[in-house]
């Protein structure tokens, strides 16, 4: 009798260095998983179309700074690509604390590294605090961490795991703490046969190049009372002043509502590719 071989278990792929945001929110809902990073949303994607990962998790909004347009970009590129299968499986909602870190506390800070991010949610604070000092954005809070510990004289803005991480010290505890901050991550990986109670939905679109046109898009889902909770549009390469629209909305495809609003959006745009739909994960506040 030939034993049955099982498929190896694939790792899976965070954005940024060991110490980022995004690694703390694999760490924390895959804690068994093997993780492995990627410097950039790119090389994510890229790998996960290899097959090397079974799945990635990549930030898509910051409660302060907005949509993350490099994860906006590729998930683009995923549904233009649509013989990989690949879906967003779920959306991670992880409240985030800001700390500034250095190596030396107590010397004078010329340069303050972080990502975009962290700088749009702290800028009331670097105003107040650290006018003057030259501010710079990096790739991730994980390699604002390192170069703090690399560079004299500077400092990042980072998760207070990152400290320990990169052997930096605590400056100034939550950062922008005066207004609540939030990132939500998606985990995207091959399309799941079954996903546990899914309560969102991404689409992604064109829109004729005309009056009313998105206005009849948010009408086809008001007319279903389907709530939006994301919109966000992008360019199209080659088409002047033309742009593709990403909109994410509560309901699942179980909804007799969110098949007759999608029959309906079929027919009033271009390119309609559903994304994913997908439960949403509220990790608690570490």
């Amino acid at each position: 009798m030939t034993k049955k071989v099982s498929a190896p278990v694939l790792p899976i792929a965070y954005f940024g260095e060991v110490g980022s945001f995004s690694h703390l929110a694999a760490r924390r809902r895959f804690p068994k998983a093997e993780l492995i990073s990627c410097h950039t949303e790119e090389e994510c994607f890229a790998a996960l179309v290899a097959e090397k990962f079974s799945e990635i998790i990549v930030p898509i909004e910051n409660a302060s700074a907005g949509m993350i347009l490099n994860t906006v970009d590729q998930l683009i590129l995923m549904a233009e690509n649509q013989n990989h299968a690949l879906a967003i499986r779920e959306a991670i909602a992880m409240p985030v604390q800001l700390a500034l870190l250095a190596r030396n506390p107590k010397a004078k800070i010329k340069t303050i590294y972080s990502h975009l991010a962290p700088f749009k949610h702290a800028k009331a604070w670097l105003k107040k605090h650290y006018a003057g000092v030259a501010l710079e954005t990096v790739v991730s809070t994980s390699e604002a961490a390192r170069i703090a510990y690399e560079q004299p004289g500077t400092a990042a803005i980072a998760g207070l795991h990152a400290a320990d991480l990169y052997k930096l010290k605590v400056v100034r505890n939550d950062v922008g703490s005066e207004v609540a901050n939030q990132t939500t991550f998606f985990v995207v990986g091959q399309e799941l046969k079954k996903s546990g109670k899914p309560t969102r939905t991404m689409l992604i679109f064109e829109a004729a190049h005309k009056p009313g046109s998105l206005f009849h898009v948010l009408q086809v889902l008001a007319k279903q009372n389907l709530n939006l909770t994301k919109i966000q549009s992008r360019p199209i390469p080659g088409k002047f002043s033309e742009y593709r629209f990403m909109i994410e909305f509560e309901g699942n495809p179980t909804q007799a509502a969110f098949q007759k609003a999608l029959k309906r959006l079929t027919r009033c745009t271009h390119r309609c590719a559903v994304l994913g739909s997908y439960p949403v994960i509220q990790l608690k506040r570490a």
